[in-house]
């Protein structure tokens, strides 16, 4: 894509009311400082990147006037582009309004193209190019304004990425790890040799201290006289021996004893079995006598609640032949009342003229009359008829009632009867019948209290038997101690354990030094990959040269991002203001180169470079260069190169 800028325009911005400019392939705008060149360069960024010239976002470009803000017009910049041979206007429009008490106010911007409305996003959009990547082929600071590590990140997606072991492959010396990075990442094997270094370290004072331990005890061990040992070793065994057989003796005893009260239990359950045969017919019969009992006193408070039901039943009939009478008889009034009713003779003259109805009006009142009499007294008469039928009835049910409430009474006296009796059979039932006054209850007694006699010496025997097995124990721990006092004397043991630990130490050391091998091959990976890769992304340069990788105080390298011409930093001092603005147009020139985008290119401070060296700069970039000089005109001159 190629884009050049044919003029700006700009209304209400910063130092400008109103004005245009026009721009060519070369030009360069020259002024006093203060005179508006960078609001110029400002326009040109605040429409397209909202920023100015410094890279500031969101700038304040609202023309002043005697320092205060001009808001009754609108602030504009519009660019006028010719894209790819194709005339294209760019317009963004910045309107202030205030709260309604005046106390503060807010900007809202608008964007335009080819006078369209548009918004941010298709207005960014538009060109079909990443406007951050554009920003930064048309601002030679844009990318350098950028953190160290977006910097990297963007130059290194430059090239393509070497592995690993391509690059072991490539070097003599690094041999060794083509092996194991066919099976591991450098960083699995930079984690895991670490590791390994780290633990060793760690473990070495512990071996150490082990074997000077284990020194230690041979040296005690060679001083020990075991002749007496072995003496009091035997003279324990023994003692031990006899306590076992002391013990064996008593659990004979103890057996016997066992089967003396396995016999008391049996004896006492044939005790229980004579007392649960001889109640077992009592217990039958009673539980029989119960079970009536139970049924009987059920009938009783269901026949209870027949009888209270029924006296209900009468008390609410009653009450309901007392009401059907009193509307039978009020039916009676009613129809009697009805029936005595005459035709009012006052009905056959009109109430509006005071004059006699004909003889055929005054038929029909007559007529009218005796029928309406006559349907009140047959529904009075209905009614009657059906509290006369209903009255009937309930007299019918009262009567039924009545002549089963007796029948009710005498069968619930007929159970209570029935009760008593089987209560008084249940009582002459004896409660449990006593068989310890039978002979052969008490011979079961008299066996029971012999085999308890005989077990009263059981709680001595176990006595003495924890008391030999208390003994038993002490006479073992006092072996186990002279056992282990032997034992301390054998050193065999010891010296073998003694050269496995320094045999493990040794190993211990060989494993360290593979692993600070390894480590240093790994470090002389990244080396050589780093230099691969610098090479590749500097060849994208023509004057500047990427350091991307520094040595730090502890001998590792650490990733930094900093461009130099003639071996120094174009972000210091420490090179000439030429080369530093040199080196930032030909990043910006080399960035249009790899995005395929030919912009225009501002350059501010281009009077700090030599005739030559501003003839240099025009000769590198293939796209359009706007320079900014400051001379001592006080009117601005913009000319073509």
């Amino acid at each position: 894509m190629r884009i050049k800028l044919l003029k700006i325009i700009v209304e209400n911005f910063m130092c400008y009311a109103h004005e245009e400019f026009n721009f060519f392939d070369l030009t360069k705008i020259f002024a006093m400082n203060g005179k508006g060149k960078s609001s110029i360069a400002t326009a040109y960024n605040w429409c397209l990147f909202n920023c100015d010239y410094e890279l500031k976002d969101n700038p304040v470009v609202r023309r002043e006037v005697g320092g205060k803000s001009v808001d009754d017009m609108d602030t504009s910049s519009t660019l006028v582009l010719d894209v790819d041979g194709k005339e294209v206007t760019m317009k963004k429009v910045q309107k202030r309004t205030y709260s309604k008490d005046g106390s503060s106010y807010k900007d809202d911007n608008k964007y335009f193209i080819n006078d369209v409305p548009k918004t941010l996003k298709d207005f960014n959009a538009y060109l079909d190019v990443d406007m951050n990547v554009f920003k930064m082929c048309s601002n030679v600071n844009a990318f350098l304004n950028q953190k160290p590590a977006d910097m990297r990140e963007y130059l290194f997606n430059l090239v393509e990425d070497v592995s690993d072991i391509d690059v072991a492959r490539q070097q003599t010396e690094l041999a060794e790890l083509v092996p194991l990075l066919s099976k591991y990442t450098a960083e699995e094997l930079l984690a895991m040799n670490k590791a390994t270094k780290a633990k060793i370290t760690k473990d070495l004072p512990i071996l150490d201290g082990q074997i000077k331990e284990k020194e230690r005890d041979i040296q005690i061990k060679s001083d020990i006289d075991t002749s007496d040992l072995e003496l009091l070793k035997n003279s324990l065994k023994g003692q031990i021996a006899g306590c076992i057989a002391k013990q064996t003796d008593n659990d004979k005893l103890l057996a016997e004893y066992d089967k003396a009260s396995a016999d008391i239990l049996d004896l006492k359950f044939k005790q229980g079995d004579l007392s649960r045969k001889a109640n077992e017919e009592n217990i039958k019969a009673r539980r029989k006598i119960d079970v009536k009992i139970t049924d009987k006193k059920f009938l009783v408070r269901q026949t209870v609640k027949t009888v209270a039901d029924t006296e209900s039943c009468i008390a609410s009939s009653e009450k309901t032949i007392e009401s059907i009478k009193a509307y039978l008889q009020a039916e009676r009034d009613k129809w009697k009342e009805e029936n005595e009713r005459k035709f009012d003779e006052t009905s056959l003259i009109c109430p509006y003229c005071g004059n006699e109805y004909k003889e055929d009006k005054k038929e029909q009142l007559k007529a009218d009359f005796a029928k309406h009499k006559a349907d009140n007294l047959k529904t009075i008469t209905d009614n009657g008829n059906m509290y006369k039928e209903r009255l009937d009835k309930e007299k019918s049910t009262l009567e039924s009632l009545k002549a089963e409430l007796p029948q009710h009474k005498e069968s619930l006296e007929m159970l209570n009867t029935a009760i008593a009796d089987l209560e008084k059979q249940l009582s002459e039932l004896p409660q449990e019948i006593d068989v310890t006054v039978t002979e052969e209850y008490k011979a079961l007694e008299q066996q029971i209290a012999e085999k308890e006699q005989a077990m009263s010496k059981a709680n001595d025997i176990s006595a003495i038997k924890a008391e030999l097995k208390v003994q038993e124990t002490d006479l073992r721990q006092q072996l186990a101690d002279c056992e282990n006092q032997i034992a301390k004397s054998d050193t065999a043991a010891d010296e073998q354990r003694l050269e496995e630990l320094k045999k493990t130490r040794l190993d211990s050391e060989q494993n360290k030094a593979n692993a600070e091998k390894i480590l240093a091959l790994l470090e002389e990976l990244d080396k050589a990959k780093n230099e691969m890769l610098s090479e590749a992304i500097n060849s994208h340069f023509e004057l500047v040269e990427w350091q991307l990788f520094e040595l730090a105080k502890n001998g590792n390298y650490k990733s930094v991002c900093i461009p130099k011409i003639d071996g120094k930093s174009i972000l210091t001092t420490v090179s000439n203001k030429g080369n530093r603005i040199l080196g930032r147009v030909d990043i910006c020139k080399s960035i249009q180169k790899i995005s395929s985008i030919s912009c225009p290119i501002f350059l501010d401070d281009s009077e700090s470079l030599s005739t030559d060296n501003q003839k240099r700069v025009a000769g590198m970039v293939d796209s359009q260069l706007i320079m900014l000089i400051v001379n001592n005109s006080e009117k601005l001159e913009i000319v073509e190169g």
